[in-house]
């Protein structure tokens, strides 16, 4: 009985320390979206770390490093951050959303990779698959997170279709890049980046 609270111990020690690890990269790197966005405007690189996180650690850890991420990114905004991030603070709905939606990068990414790096995979092949699910993980977070938009301020939009429409079409003085940019920056930043975080992140499981 004693060995196995002590096996419980470590095992909860072990994850409370990968989610405290990689929840604080997942805000470091959204508060550098807000240095960068006058340059690239709609690139961020926490999406990336929360399913690299869900990755290589698995789903119940992804999912929580997303959760949390996005609400320590939100709640307390840095001054460089995007401004978007101080309306979402005000709306408990839009908050929600977003927060559901960025834990989804990280428990798809534990479903995928299921806790462990696939042994045999060419990289060109492993860079096209991250590239695609950077895609349609971000195209349905910008959508449904219109939608949320919409929730959250309904007095902006006539209608959730509208809401939906401005995430293809750019709103002139408002926002001039709209957020499927961020769906097309983020299938690039996937198939660059995640294969050698993959990798490095293998190294710490060993």
């Amino acid at each position: 009985m004693e060995e196995k609270q002590k096996r419980l111990h470590v095992a909860r020690t072990r994850y409370i320390s990968l989610v405290s690890v990689f929840t604080a990269m997942a805000v470091a790197m959204a508060y550098t979206h807000g240095v960068v966005s006058a340059y690239l405007p709609n690139v961020e690189f926490m999406s990336i770390i929360v399913f690299v996180s869900g990755f290589c650690f698995g789903w119940h850890v992804g999912a929580v490093v997303g959760v949390l991420s996005n609400i320590i990114w939100n709640l307390f905004p840095y001054p460089w951050v995007s401004p978007a991030a101080t309306i979402t603070y005000i709306s408990p709905m839009l908050l929600a959303v977003t927060a559901a939606l960025t834990g989804l990068y990280g428990l798809v990414g534990g479903l995928r990779g299921k806790g462990s790096v696939p042994p045999k995979i060419s990289l060109r092949r492993f860079s096209l698959e991250a590239g695609l699910w950077g895609f349609i993980l971000t195209f349905i977070y910008d959508i449904l997170g219109s939608v949320g938009f919409y929730l959250a301020y309904p007095g902006l939009y006539p209608d959730v279709w509208m809401a939906i429409y401005f995430t293809f079409i750019p709103i002139p003085g408002w926002m001039p890049y709209p957020p499927i940019v961020h769906t097309f920056a983020n299938t690039v930043i996937f198939a660059v980046v995640a294969p050698p975080l993959i990798m490095a992140a293998r190294r710490l499981q060993k």
